[in-house]
């Protein structure tokens, strides 16, 4: 890799596109991990509300939730459609997202269209051959212009030369982007891709094209149909591209225009579940027009708003997930996910007892800056304070004023300090009628007053989860 290459790398991922630094990196972290969590994944979607309606959203679309039933929560995505889809597609939305929020140029847009068309292509040949990891052919073919489009989004002067070499001097686009760069953008796609961990099956569909692959040929017939198709259905490269294809896939050459037709509209209803829906006018079909629905999942993550409706569709999900035996993490995660975004609470946080049972200590955290809430949440049970109280009374509290005289007897300064609110919601976890742990919940990102109907909301939520629980105890 050259040094220039590592450069335009580093300056995409650091610098131009911030979003990175963020979530992309995040995500990273936990596909490197040796030990990976359905939590660690759901807490980094979780921390950006974009994303987390844009990974509901397409869980529950018809293309990826065949049953229909509503899919509320994250974690109940990732044990829904695998950790590994689920992973590969937020990923895929935050890199998109990322490009489209920036000053996405014309030509930027065109390329991103022609992601989409190829990549829903691409997926329909690996189904009819029967291929049963079709959605990682998906992802490849979705991220194979990802180095040009998030070139043309960034690009200054540099962008400029090459245009000026490609229209006025007669340079072939590679040959100008290896002029002016030292480098080529497919090359940039792979060094981008390796350095974000994502589809090693796109690095080899880039670098072996000709490779006696199903899987590659999937994807690089689906990329030469959309270049074609983009200069029209009816020329001879998309005719003959088409006739390769029918072969490819077994069907009749009669036929596989309608095919391909069907699948490009499909296109466009996978941009607008995206939220790429600023693309579906660069795709070869008629129907340009296409209504978004409102996004039913739509939350904001440094102030949720209470909703019922949630509440119940979690519980909901957390009810049916018992059947299938989920282990302990996976209940506190729905449980925070539903005290966080149902009950609309700024911060949640479950925290254990240690093993010696003398202190409690921060374990998971959903809401701002919830890494640093985690790590400073960690208190000595041999003091009387408010978690010493809890765990001996075993009953939910709700500490109204932190600062009141009555409150100053259990809320030590430190305990003050690192929580750094007002008021907040405390209860118990209890199995086998032991507390291990508790389950906090505050509204400090925000200072939004907590009131009754939050606190029940909370208490109900906690009660769940040590009913569900004590269920898989037995």
């Amino acid at each position: 890799m050259s040094e220039n290459l590592d450069n335009w790398i580093e300056r995409i991922s650091e610098n131009e596109l911030p979003i990175f630094k963020y979530t992309v990196h995040a995500i990273n972290d936990v596909v490197s991990k040796d030990a990976t969590s359905i939590s660690d994944l759901s807490r980094i979607i979780l921390r950006d509300a974009n994303l987390t309606a844009r990974v509901l959203r397409v869980a529950n679309s018809a293309t990826y939730n065949v049953t229909g039933s509503t899919i509320s929560t994250i974690s109940r995505a990732i044990v829904y459609l695998g950790f590994n889809l689920v992973r590969d597609i937020s990923m895929s939305l935050a890199i998109i997202d990322a490009l489209l929020s920036g000053k996405a140029k014309e030509h930027a847009l065109e390329l991103m269209a022609k992601s989409f068309h190829a990549a829903v292509q691409a997926r329909d040949f690996a189904e009819r051959r029967g291929d049963d990891a079709a959605e990682e052919i998906f992802i490849a073919a979705l991220l194979k212009h990802i180095g040009e489009i998030t070139f043309w989004c960034v690009a200054g002067e540099e962008g400029e030369q090459i245009v000026e070499l490609i229209e006025n001097r007669g340079f072939s686009e590679e040959l100008a982007q290896q002029e002016v760069l030292g480098f080529t953008l497919a090359q940039l796609t792979v060094g981008l891709t390796a350095d974000w961990h994502i589809s090693d099956l796109l690095h080899s569909a880039i670098n072996k094209p000709k490779m006696d692959n199903p899987r590659i040929q999937d994807i690089v017939s689906a990329l030469d149909l959309s270049d074609a198709a983009h200069k029209g259905w009816t020329n001879k490269e998309t005719l003959a591209i088409a006739n390769k294809i029918a072969k490819h896939i077994d069907v009749e050459e009669d036929n596989i225009i309608e095919i391909l037709h069907v699948n490009a509209k499909k296109a466009a209803e996978v941009a607008q579940l995206f939220g790429a829906s600023s693309i579906i006018k660069y795709l070869p079909i008629e129907e340009k027009n296409i209504n978004e629905d409102a996004d039913e999942h739509s939350f904001n993550a440094n102030c949720p708003s209470p909703d019922p409706l949630l509440q119940l569709n979690i519980l909901r999900d957390l009810s049916g997930m018992l059947s299938e035996k989920p282990d302990f993490n996976l209940i506190l995660e729905i449980i925070l996910e539903g005290i966080y975004r149902g009950v609309g609470l700024d911060r949640t946080l479950f925290a254990m007892l240690t093993a010696d049972k003398k202190a409690i200590k921060g374990k998971y955290a959903l809401g701002k800056d919830n890494q640093g809430l985690i790590h400073k949440f960690h208190f000595s049970l041999q003091t009387d304070n408010i978690f010493s109280k809890l765990v001996s009374n075993r009953g939910p509290m709700w500490v109204e004023n932190t600062q009141s005289h009555h409150s100053k007897i259990l809320v030590s300064d430190e305990i003050r300090l690192v929580l750094a609110c007002r008021a907040f919601y405390v209860a118990p976890l209890v199995i086998a009628e032991r507390v291990i742990g508790l389950i906090y919940a505050d509204r400090q990102p925000s200072d939004r007053e907590l009131d009754s109907e939050s606190f029940e909301s909370f208490k109900h939520f906690v009660q769940q989860a040590n009913q569900a629980l004590e269920y898989i105890r037995r």
